[in-house]
């Protein structure tokens, strides 16, 4: 780019400012013009208009035509007017001047400035024709403008050339002046340059005494302090290196990062003597601010510190064995009395030959890993709405019970059981008063079992205890105090009492199963025994009652889910998924439903055929329904974003369900990515190697996947993996009381940061109130899902375009 010199720019700045004030002022003064004229103009049409109306009114009121033939003549050439036409009051046209007849007359314009810019140069307007107070017809007149715009272009074209005189005197008089200040700037800026470039000695002429002069003789006084200031930098820089200035730079440089580091740092000398220590170290070992380190021995130096060793013995025959070696020493691991956690690492520091000069030994406070490494184990295996054992544990203590058992021929007792009215209380009074009803049994059968009894929650309000090396005797004995623990828990809601009950079902190692399967499936059946015999009871199990009522249940159930197939009895509801900022609705999730065939108007829930249906295979069929289902919602509402359906593990064993999934999408002519498939992670899980496949076929059919109830098992992260899916959906019961829960908080915000670093999106189930959501979002979590944001229903607001979701108030 060409530079511009200082005269330049100076004309150029100048000749702007006046030219935009200039252009300022031919503006206003047009406008003022304009305006005036046109005030003028529409002075003398309103002087018209009465003359008009009276020289037309009476001829009009008499139908005389011909007078007003020539009375419409006359004015036109009297009074500049382009055209008027008469109209009485039924519109026909009795006297025109100027204009066709038979030619409809313009609409009147909204004023006379407003027809300025008009091509026809002309103004329209109108005048009724009255008469005492009675309307006879309506003139209208088109009044010529085209001598107000001739004037208003000579007063525009002359302004503009006086405009431009100015303008060009200016440029003149502006150009003269910057050369005769600017005639000595070029020998200034020459000499300048010169400078810059290595060539000290210059000098400009300086004769004169007017500021250009002045200018001149600093810019000699500057050049020659330059030059002196120069001769000195060499000779300190000469000396500088002489006396190892490099060295010292590279020290500060090292300083200021071992300053800035976390980790604590030590060096010691050849002798063992301390001879540095940055900031990090002391923080960490928290040592007085007025004590000098140098000079000190390292374990002298640790001994200052106020903070007590939990084994002061064994930390000083670490660091003497450690300082008797010339190698780099292993990470050990220090604990202090105030619950710290500290790692030491030293490493021999040698010159730049092999000769050992010292030591480095770091130190970091890793008390916050620790502690978080023991609550995520924690969480493995402990329940986080009642800080029981969870369904991992109780299976590995089971499978440990079982191993025993059978190792040493010893008998064990599981006792399986659940709340009776759990599920009404928490439909009637939602699931905070479910949850609290949970937490308060777990409380009090906490109190039931010794130290070498596993009582563990299985999920929802199920609850297991494991009592090894017992028989039938000692497990009936503790389900009769469980029974009577829980029938006297008091329990309040909303100001009424409620009486809380339990069915416990007992099965007996090796009598009633060797397997953990079998084993929980005889207790699970004890367990629906007893709740037979009149519930808030318990029952052993006997195979007798077991094959004939497992029997009758499995066929009738089987039977409805196939007349229910048969007779177009399934339904689906639309639940909402939204986004965690904005709360749109980003997709919604199909749930299928059953109509009771003897009550029409009852919908029965999922939670009761489809675990039948799991069993005999017929969940493939109602996969199939419900993605057929979904995808023709999504091709008869076209503003619906996208439905996700889920997809059951027994699917996965049907090698051809991907691709006809692909024929539906094609025949309802809906784009594959508007459809989520929903696998759970479980199931998932069970048979990695068909989810994959299962998985990779989905996307290449173009759909997206959604890994359901994820983070029931510890091993979930180590799964995602090894899972190409697009998003997971976090269990809800990680985020049910989720303010409260301090565990489960960090478990979702470690699952949100997981799932972003692996570029998956994260779906939160169960969100019933807005601290959650608002907490959820703060962890980074995607979406959010649950009824405080909206209910599932058939006709969701989201398939006619509505995003904004429906509340469960509304």
């Amino acid at each position: 780019m060409t530079r511009r010199s200082l005269r330049v720019r100076l004309v150029l700045a100048s000749v702007v400012v006046e030219v935009v004030l200039l252009s300022l002022l031919v503006y206003n003064s047009h406008r003022l013009m304009h305006a005036e004229l046109s005030a003028q103009a529409e002075g003398r049409l309103e002087e018209l208009r009465p003359l008009l109306n009276a020289a037309l009114a009476a001829p009009l009121a008499a139908r005389d035509l011909a007078t007003l033939q020539e009375i419409l003549s006359e004015s036109r050439n009297e009074h500049g007017i382009a055209y008027l036409v008469l109209h009485d009051h039924g519109g026909n046209v009795l006297a025109a001047q100027g204009w066709e007849r038979a030619k409809a007359v313009p609409e009147p314009d909204a004023s006379l400035a407003a027809s300025h810019h008009d091509e026809t140069a002309r103004y329209d307007t109108r005048i009724p024709i009255t008469l005492a107070g009675q309307r006879y017809g309506t003139l209208h007149i088109g009044v010529s403008t085209a001598r107000q715009r001739e004037a208003e272009t000579r007063l525009l074209r002359q302004s503009l050339l006086i405009a431009a005189a100015e303008v060009t005197l200016t440029v003149v008089l502006l150009t003269s002046i910057g050369l005769w200040l600017t005639r000595h700037l070029h020998t200034l800026t020459d000499a300048a340059r010169r400078m810059a470039a290595g060539d000290l000695d210059q000098q400009v002429p300086a004769g004169g005494e007017d500021e250009i002069a002045e200018l001149g003789r600093s810019f000699n006084l500057m050049a020659q302090a330059v030059r002196d200031h120069v001769a000195t930098i060499s000779r300190s820089e000469a000396r500088a290196r002489e006396h190892a200035g490099i060295a010292q730079a590279e020290q500060g440089r090292m300083s200021a990062l071992l300053s800035a580091m976390s980790i604590g740092i030590l060096f010691e000398d050849r002798e063992g003597r301390t001879i540095y220590v940055n900031p990090a170290l002391r923080r960490i070992w928290r040592l007085p601010e007025d004590l000098v380190p140098e000079g000190m021995p390292a374990l002298e130096l640790i001994r200052k510190s106020p903070n007590m060793l939990s084994r002061p013995d064994h930390f000083s025959r670490h660091v003497l064995q450690v300082t008797s070696t010339h190698e780099a020493s292993e990470s050990f691991e220090i604990t202090l009395a105030d619950g710290r956690v500290l790692t030491q690492f030293t490493y021999p520091v040698r010159d730049g030959g092999s000769r050992i000069i010292g030591r480095l030994w770091i130190y970091e406070d890793v008390t916050r890993e620790r502690q978080t490494a023991e609550q995520l184990l924690y969480l493995a295996e402990r329940d986080s709405l009642t800080g029981l054992y969870n369904r991992h544990r109780f299976q590995d203590e089971l499978g440990r019970m079982l191993a025993t058992g059978a190792r040493f021929g010893r008998e064990g007792a599981l006792l399986f059981f659940d709340m009776d009215e759990f599920k009404y209380v928490n439909d009637t009074y939602g699931h905070r008063a479910g949850d609290s009803m949970l937490i308060r049994v777990a409380g009090e059968l906490g109190t039931l079992v010794r130290r070498n009894e596993v009582l563990a929650r299985l999920g929802g309000d199920e609850f297991a205890v494991l009592i090894p090396e017992a028989g039938e005797s000692e497990a009936c004995a503790l389900a009769e105090r469980i029974v009577r623990a829980v029938a006297q828990i008091p329990f309040r809601v909303e100001g009424q009492n409620l009486r809380l009950t339990a069915s416990i079902g007992i099965a007996i190692t090796p009598h009633h199963g060797r397997s953990a399967e079998e084993l929980v499936s005889h207790a699970d059946a004890a367990m629906y025994q007893a709740k037979e015999s009149g519930k808030n009871a318990w029952r052993v199990y006997r195979p007798d009652l077991d094959a004939s009522r497992a029997h009758v249940a499995r066929m009738s159930w089987h039977d409805r889910i196939a007349r229910a197939l048969d007779r177009d009895l399934l339904r689906i509801h639309f639940q909402g998924v939204h986004s965690s900022t904005d709360r749109r609705v980003t997709h919604v999730e199909a749930l299928v439903r059953m109509v009771d065939e003897h009550d029409t108007e009852r919908l029965i829930m999922p939670g009761h055929f489809i675990s039948i249906a799991e069993q005999s295979g017929q969940i493939v069929d109602i996969d199939r329904w419900v993605i057929d289902r979904a995808v023709a919602t999504l091709a008869a509402h076209p503003q619906l974003p996208a439905v996700a359906v889920n997809v059951s593990a027994r699917s996965f064993d049907v090698p051809g369900l991907p691709g006809e999934i692909t024929a539906i999408l094609a025949h309802h002519e809906v784009e594959p990515k508007r459809l989520i498939v929903e696998l759970t992670e479980t199931a998932a899980v069970s048979d990695l190697h068909d989810a994959q496949r299962f998985i990779e076929l989905l996307h290449r059919a173009g759909c997206s996947v959604c890994l359901d109830d994820f983070g029931t098992g510890f091993s979930s992260f180590a799964y995602l993996k090894h899972l190409p899916v697009d998003a997971i959906k976090i269990d809800g019961l990680f985020i049910r009381d989720l303010p409260n829960d301090r565990d489960n908080q960090l478990l979702v915000r470690a699952i949100a940061d997981v799932a972003r670093g692996l570029r998956r999106t994260t779906i939160a189930e169960y969100v019933e109130d807005e601290e959650t959501a608002t907490l959820l979002a703060s962890f980074g979590v995607d979406m959010l899902q649950g009824y405080h944001l909206d209910v599932p229903v058939e006709d969701h607001p989201a398939l006619h375009g509505d995003d904004g979701g429906t509340s469960r108030e509304g």
